[in-house]
């Protein structure tokens, strides 16, 4: 892998950027604690979460082949980072058949999340997209959500305003739908079954 002195940790306040859309593309990066946002901004003005980057997740891998950042890479929270130099990776990568198969699968499982979220803003209906998301990433039994960001971020992860998510949690709840705890949601009815 690459030389330990050639990595470099940085320690990131929520809302600092790691880059933004269009700056030269330098390194790709893991995350050791916080969470890491990719937005893109479109030209109508808006921008979209592309991706969340986690304990233990890597982000910005398609910078290896581009000249600049296609989006921003914004702290949700504190967190810190480790920065691969991109040089220094395709060198790996070149060179290691059993490194450029572990990107690979890495870069698969993100293609994976990226056509479930593609997937879920397909659904039309607001109450019928936020359940199949709960369903999504429920787990255990009961199936329950323990929420790692806001319902605010994760609204604009699903293409609804927070407005829709509030009044459609509230209408689930009254339907006995799902049970809403500090942490958390919790569906009622049996479990699901093959699920992640």
């Amino acid at each position: 892998m690459v030389a330990r002195e050639r990595l470099s940790v940085r320690k990131l306040a929520a809302g600092e950027a790691v880059f933004r859309q269009g700056d030269r593309a330098a390194a790709v990066y893991v995350v050791q604690s916080g969470r890491i946002r990719l937005l893109r901004h479109l030209e109508d003005g808006s921008s979209v979460s592309v991706y969340v980057a986690r304990p233990g997740d890597s982000f910005a891998e398609a910078s290896l082949w581009a000249e600049s950042y296609h989006c921003d890479g914004l702290a949700d929270v504190p967190s810190v980072i480790t920065a691969i130099p991109k040089s220094d990776l395709l060198g790996v990568l070149e060179d290691n058949p059993q490194a450029a198969m572990a990107l690979a699968r890495i870069l698969a499982a993100q293609v994976r999340i990226s056509r479930s979220s593609l997937e879920l803003r397909n659904i039309r209906s607001a109450r019928e997209r936020l359940l199949a998301w709960i369903r999504l990433q429920a787990e255990g039994a009961p199936p329950t959500v323990v929420l790692d960001r806001p319902w605010t971020q994760i609204a604009a992860e699903l293409g609804l305003t927070h407005e829709v998510i509030y009044r459609t949690l509230a209408a689930l709840q009254g339907e006995g739908q799902i049970t809403r705890t500090v942490r958390g949601i919790a569906l009622a009815g049996p479990p699901i079954t093959g699920q992640r």
